[in-house]
């Protein structure tokens, strides 16, 4: 029964991803109205994954409320995306090698995202006015500024204040909020870090009846004059406080984070 289940939810993405690719691609040139509706797209494209995997969101607050601006959220891999994309209109900012993987970068690709290179010093001026520009046309932005992956049990991790610098220099909002998946039958959990391996780990997702995530929206914060640093530092403790809470209203243990190297 469960490899019956994966290879026809395989099926079905093989068909889903080329439709909502070729749905998204007349936006693949234009301007920020092109932009836009490319995050619309997006959305499309997250709710079909999220209904074929049989991903059930619920979400505390109201997302049509936020206009544009900075979304914050922790990071437990791919689902992440899956599970945001399916209830905000966004514009993603993967890192810039994923550009280069057979396909999955040509079809990132359309949905025009903030290409981030880490590497390359020389284009964060650019990678900060495109960050500002997106938000200031009010489209919704997001990062993971822990920088890698967590198993979504362990606490959030110290985040970057790179990501921050954009906001840091804007009146313009930034909406924490803390993703939750809830806990599997077989004990593990459905976050992708650390060692694991991409193919064996969606294998794995592929074959679970359902999938429960849950997005808690807080409160919008501003800048208020914080450097990077500081705000980077001032939302992830707010962020904190707020998952013990999550954690500890659903009874799931948490732990201490880990210093782990994990997936982007």
């Amino acid at each position: 029964m469960v490899l019956v289940r994966r290879i026809f939810r395989l099926v079905l993405l093989l068909c889903w991803l080329p439709v909502i690719g070729l749905i998204s691609l007349p936006f693949k040139l234009g301007g920020w109205n092109s932009i836009r509706r490319v995050g619309f797209c997006a959305r499309i494209w997250g709710r079909g994954i999220a209904k074929i995997l049989h991903l059930k969101i619920k979400v505390f607050g109201d997302p049509h409320a936020f206009r544009g601006g900075l979304i914050v959220s922790n990071h437990q891999g791919y689902l992440d995306i899956i599970t945001h994309a399916a209830v905000f209109p966004l514009r993603f900012s993967p890192k810039s090698d994923i550009r280069s993987w057979p396909f999955l970068g040509w079809y990132l690709g359309i949905s025009r995202p903030v290409w981030v290179d880490r590497s390359n010093k020389q284009k964060s001026k650019e990678l900060l006015e495109e960050f500002i520009a997106t938000m200031e046309h009010h489209i919704p932005l997001i990062i993971y500024p822990e920088g890698t992956s967590s198993d979504g049990r362990s606490g959030l991790l110290p985040f970057k204040s790179t990501p921050f610098a954009a906001i840091a220099e804007t009146n313009l909002p930034i909406m924490p909020i803390i993703t939750v998946f809830g806990p599997m039958p077989d004990g593990k959990t459905v976050a992708w870090h650390g060692t694991q391996e991409l193919l064996p780990h969606a294998w794995r997702i592929m074959g679970y009846p359902e999938i429960r995530a849950e997005i808690h929206i807080m409160p919008l914060i501003y800048s208020e004059g914080r450097s990077r640093k500081e705000l980077a530092d001032y939302v992830h403790d707010i962020m904190e406080r707020k998952y013990y809470e999550i954690m500890a209203a659903e009874g799931m243990m948490a732990t201490a984070p880990e210093q782990v190297v994990g997936k982007q």
